[in-house]
């Protein structure tokens, strides 16, 4: 008997660890394009974390509420910078300017 509560309570904690979070404002098209989840061969959370936040890969795109300005974050985009590759064959202006409009909306959440 008590194994069977064990292996059950063992059993919910691991599917509760394995559960993936929720993406905030995850209805917004640049979430779901940072995230890859409408292009697998676009993955920003990767290096720049799951909401812009940065890593040791990669800079915050988000700074005390504030995404860096909106055409050099295209033209970084676009055409890489230092270790970040191009994605001018990967993404639009418009797909670029969806994922900044996300990056502002999650800045202001609460944290």
């Amino acid at each position: 008997m008590k194994w069977g509560i064990f292996s059950s309570a063992l059993f919910l904690l691991l599917l509760l660890a394995c559960e993936k979070k929720p993406i905030p404002l995850g209805d917004y098209p640049g979430a779901q394009i940072f995230n890859g989840i409408v292009r697998a061969d676009v993955r920003c959370y990767r290096c720049h974390g799951d909401i812009g936040q940065g890593s040791s890969r990669a800079p915050a795109l988000v700074t005390n509420g504030k995404t860096i300005p909106r055409d050099l974050f295209i033209k970084t985009v676009l055409n890489g910078r230092d270790r970040m590759p191009p994605f001018e064959s990967v993404l639009s202006e418009k797909d670029i300017s969806e994922i900044i409009t996300w990056l502002e909306a999650v800045a202001v959440l609460p944290k």
